[in-house]
Formats: structure tokens, sequence, C-alpha cells
């Protein structure tokens, strides 16, 4: 196995960071670009795969910078003035959901919540509570669907710390209304799942058919070596499909998702990921890819046997970059890549990237926003039309968050120094 596995390992376990409250996290450039050099040296494509497992849950491990300079007063754009798209008008979501933490100096334990917030103002409409009776419980992830509704996962955890075992995580739907309350909360049929920790979460923008990438909830200390299930709810049913992750047999090859989004009809179901190997000395090729399962509410099977949607090498330049998220449009026909790095296939300058592709594969690259001197990433999300982004990156000035806007982003509350994920 490569000599990537430690840091592989410390990757993994910041999923859990959400539950002791942590601090914003980001990956850096010089990561990705230290671990594209190591792939291409050892023809493998783990280092990445590495760094895009941790940004699915909107945090990952990075060297810690330089006190975070002011936030930015206006919007981040690399190109020319444009006008920006009222909140509600053009399909632009009203209401967004935010994770957020304020450290409290290792006093106290951090104060963490999630909130809905007006996209206008960035004002807080309600906070999101877990309804179980339980003295440690984390309130993330959460998935978008049509129409305000949305997915939430209750995990209940044997304590606060990010190590602590999850004994089960329930799935919970709610509404967003007009004014941005909270209403509806109920459970999901099939959503009880029992010591199970849940990385992700994904939806149909009906709600009629989620998918949720899981781990053991009991922290093995050979995390890194943990293959990941994909499970697939008919949430009108509560019938449950189980996607295997393949186990990490030495010299076998193996493709683990790192991220998960479903087309509307919930006919594929659609992941980023890259071929890794558990043996000294052994090669990987293909490099990024996304496959996809199709019909995945029906049966279950294995993750390994997915079909390649798209090999990203051959469609980007990826010798000095990493894509970081990659999401399914409701008709399939689109792939949206957050990048980081430069897709010039030259080692500078730094930047990070949101990117569209066709589904077919094709050699077309349209430029949704692009941030010059990004450094920094911590996560990406998508509106259930697909046609509305929020993404986390950030400059040598510090973090910014926001959504996209007619190529610029429009920087969104709270102070994005205490932001872990947002989604809408």
């Amino acid at each position: 196995m490569s000599q990537d596995t430690g840091e592989l390992e410390a990757k993994l376990r910041v999923l859990m960071d959400i539950a002791a409250g942590e601090p914003r996290r980001q990956v850096s450039v010089d990561a990705v670009r230290r671990g594209v050099v190591r792939r291409r040296r050892a023809a493998s494509a783990a280092a990445v795969a590495a760094l895009v497992l941790a940004s699915a849950v909107g945090v990952a491990v990075a060297a810690q910078r330089a006190e975070p300079g002011p936030r930015s007063a206006g919007p981040v754009t690399g190109g020319h003035s444009r006008s920006v798209t009222v909140p509600g008008h053009s399909g632009v979501p009203r209401y967004y959901v935010v994770r957020s933490v304020n450290p409290n100096n290792g006093s106290t334990a951090n104060r963490e919540e999630t909130t809905v917030r007006a996209t206008a103002t960035g004002a807080v409409r309600a906070h999101i509570r877990c309804p179980l009776s339980a003295p440690y419980v984390i309130t993330w992830p959460v998935a978008p669907a049509g129409n305000e509704n949305f997915f939430l996962v209750c995990q209940r955890a044997t304590g606060p710390q990010s190590y602590a075992k999850v004994l089960e995580s329930m799935i919970f739907q709610f509404h967003v209304t007009s004014s941005g309350r909270v209403t509806g909360e109920r459970p999901v049929r099939g959503g009880l799942l029992g010591g199970l920790l849940v990385q992700s979460i994904a939806a149909t923008p009906d709600g009629s058919e989620i998918a949720a990438i899981v781990y053991p909830g009991i922290h093995p200390p050979d995390l890194h070596r943990t293959p990941p299930d994909v499970i697939v709810i008919d949430t009108r049913t509560g019938v449950r499909a189980i996607w295997h992750g393949a186990p990490p047999v030495s010299g076998e090859t193996v493709y683990w998702p790192q991220d998960i989004s479903l087309t509307a009809d919930g006919q594929r179901l659609v992941f980023l990921t890259a071929p890794q190997c558990f043996q000294t000395g052994c090669t990987t090729h293909g490099g990024q890819q996304v496959r996809v399962v199709i019909r995945p509410a029906s049966g279950g099977g294995q993750l390994n046997s997915a079909g390649v949607m798209v090999n990203l090498n051959w469609v980007l330049r990826l010798s000095s970059a990493g894509v970081m998220d990659a999401v399914i449009s409701p008709d399939g026909s689109t792939l949206t890549l957050a990048v980081m790095g430069t897709l010039t296939g030259k080692p500078s300058p730094e930047s990070v990237s949101v990117v569209q592709i066709p589904g077919s594969g094709q050699r077309r690259l349209r430029f949704v926003y692009r941030l010059p001197q990004g450094d920094a990433y911590s996560f990406f999300s998508a509106d259930p039309p697909g046609s509305h982004f929020l993404l986390g990156t950030g400059t040598l000035n510090g973090p910014l968050d926001g959504r996209i806007d007619n190529g610029r982003l429009i920087p969104l509350r709270p102070d994005p120094t205490v932001v872990q994920v947002m989604v809408w």
C-alpha cells in the first residue's frame, strides 16, 4: 500500500469532527498538488482520493494557516461585473441550511448549531434540532429535496468527541416554510440505521428516494481500510438496497464512493471515485472517475460493478489538480465538478474552479466559477434543480463561503471561519 495510508486514515477520521464541533478545516491547493505529484510518481490515484473523500463531508485536514484576514466585503470574481440575482427570483433558493461551530478555546465544549438562514440577508430563521432524547446527537448531514423539503440525519453517539461511537442514525424529513420556519418533522420509512455513521446523503427532487454513504459507527482502528457502503431507501415503502464497497483484499483494486448524487427519476446513482489498491508496490490505472449504478433502488450489489460514466483524466487536465466533488444534473445530462488546482496542466497559478462537463464524457468544458489564487476547499453543494451552487473556498487572506451567481461568489453568513458546510 502507498505511503499515504496514514494520511488517508487521518482524513477519514475527520468525518466525525462535526460531532465534536471542531473548527473549520480545509484542503489546501498545496496538499492536492503534492498528492497529484505522488500519484504520478507511484502511478496511483490514492493520494487524491484521500483528499476528495474527506471533502465529501465539508471538512478536511490541512496545515494550519496564518490567522485569517478580514472577510471580503463584496462578491468575489475573476471576471467582469454582472448583476446579482435576487433570492427568490430565477430559481435562487430563498433559504439555506448551515452547520457552524464557535470554538471555546478548549475551556468547554465548542458550541455548534444547524440553522436555516435567509439567502437575501443571512438572518437566522430557524434552529434545527433532532427530535431525539439523547445527550449526544449529531445534527448532520442534511440533503435538499424539491419545494423546500429537506432530509436530516440525526446520529446518536456515546459522547461529544470526534472518535465517539455512533450507536444509531435516524433520517428525518422536514419542510421550510415561506417565512423560513421548520415544520413537518417526521421519521423516514426505512431510515433507522443501527450502528452506522452517515458520511453524506443525497435525495431525488421529489424526495421519493434517498441514498447515504455509511461507515461502521465503531471507528475501527484500520478505518482507512474500511469500505463504505451506500444504502438507497425508497421513502414511500421503506425498502432498502445496499451497495457494498469492495473489501481491501491484497492486490485488488477498489472503487470507494467519495460523494453521491441521484438523477430526478432515481434511476441513476452517481459517485466520484478513484482506484485504490492495498498491497506494497501495487499500481492502479485510470485516475479519478465518475461511476454510475443503474436502478440503485433495485436489489443492491457491489459498487465495484458500477459502470464508468466519465474518466475525468480524459476530459480534464488533472496533472496539477484534483476533483473534490461531482454532482449529476436531475436529467443526467451534465456533471458539475468542484476542482482544486490549475486545469492548464501547469503547477501555477493556484485556483479553485467549478466547471460543467457533459455526462457523456465529451471534452467540452464550461466554467461556472473560478477563483484565481484560490488555495483552499471545504464544501460544495447544488440545489435540487442543479442550477445554483454553494461553495466553501478561500485565499491566503482567509476562508470564503457563498453562492455562485453569474460567475461571482456572493458571500453568505455567518462568518466563514465558523462554517463547516452549507446546503440548499
